[in-house]
């Protein structure tokens, strides 16, 4: 697989995760946040096993640990990601945890001391200008959704960082589908020790909504599928099986569609106008990727033809 055919799987996966913001709201209406999610990673689990169960066989403990550490990263990241939009407005959680995006370099260069590249530069602040026009947060008084979506920007940060380590030049047989069903294993019990502790009543409930359990309803049932299907088990395979042909920046950056589908799709699903400055955020935040991609592809022919001379 080339690098732009990978970058364009990232972005359909980018734009699946745009559209389960909607659903996500949706499943928080009839559910607490720890338990929509740990319904979630269960579905997804259970269809990742019956989907790939056999492919586990001859399974390595490096691959088994490497899957439940990213399992870990990612469960903490939708964890965080779910909480905030339960007590914050989807475009401020979306926007803040966007901030993934410039956290990659800084935290590979406390790492790894990894340099970015000039084109990538470019393409982030571009990226990023158009997300604030896009989203336009009023930050008016910091919420505790906001902290929350704050707190998951290294999580996210090392997510992509590490499915890069994990898998750029692996050859091993079944690596993608393994690492689907290692990382729903890691995920759940974080998730679930979280749901014990803050919405099962075993703790007075620190919010009302922490303690609503479970109603079931088309909403509910909508967004449970959609998240657990799509936004799980597709963004995942996705994202594990393309990342390694391309880089984690360079990834983080097609995933700023996300925020470009999850207001197309706010529009569209539950009528809300789109603006001037956001049609125009979204124009930038495209700008941004193909600022990053057509630089790479042009590095890259520069150096073969240096290679070739």
């Amino acid at each position: 697989m080339k690098a732009w055919q990978a970058d364009l799987a990232i972005i359909l996966a980018a734009a699946i995760w745009g559209m389960s913001f909607i659903f996500t709201s949706w499943g928080l209406d009839h559910s607490s946040p720890a338990l929509f999610l740990l319904c979630r990673f269960g579905l997804a689990l259970a269809v990742s096993l019956a989907l790939f169960r056999r492919h586990l066989r001859g399974l390595t403990k490096t691959t088994a640990r490497r899957g439940i550490v990213l399992g870990f990263y990612m469960g903490g990241g939708f964890l965080l990601q779910t909480y905030s939009i339960n007590f914050t407005e989807v475009p401020r959680a979306a926007f803040i945890a966007a901030m993934t995006l410039p956290a990659i370099p800084l935290v590979s260069f406390i790492l790894f001391r990894t340099r970015i590249s000039l084109n990538n530069l470019v393409g982030i602040i571009l990226a990023l200008i158009g997300l604030y026009l896009l989203l336009d947060p009023s930050f008016q008084g910091l919420r505790p959704g906001d902290v929350i979506a704050f707190l998951s920007v290294p999580l996210w940060a090392l997510y992509m960082i590490y499915m890069n380590i994990y898998t750029e030049g692996s050859e091993e047989p079944f690596l993608t589908s393994r690492m689907l069903v290692l990382q729903f294993i890691g995920a759940i019990p974080l998730v679930l020790v979280t749901f014990v502790l803050f919405e099962s009543g075993l703790l007075p409930p620190i919010h009302p909504d922490l303690g609503k359990g479970l109603e079931l309803s088309g909403h509910f049932v909508s967004g449970l599928l959609y998240c657990a299907i799509l936004a799980s088990i597709g963004i995942v395979f996705i994202q594990t099986a393309c990342q390694k042909y391309t880089t984690a920046i360079q990834a983080m950056l097609c995933f700023q569609f996300e925020p470009v589908t999850a207001t197309v799709g706010a529009w569209l699903i539950l009528g809300d106008a789109v603006g001037l400055k956001a049609a125009l955020g979204a124009l930038i935040i495209i700008l941004g990727v193909l600022t990053s991609e057509l630089g790479g592809l042009i590095l890259a022919k520069k150096r073969t033809q240096a290679d070739s001379a």
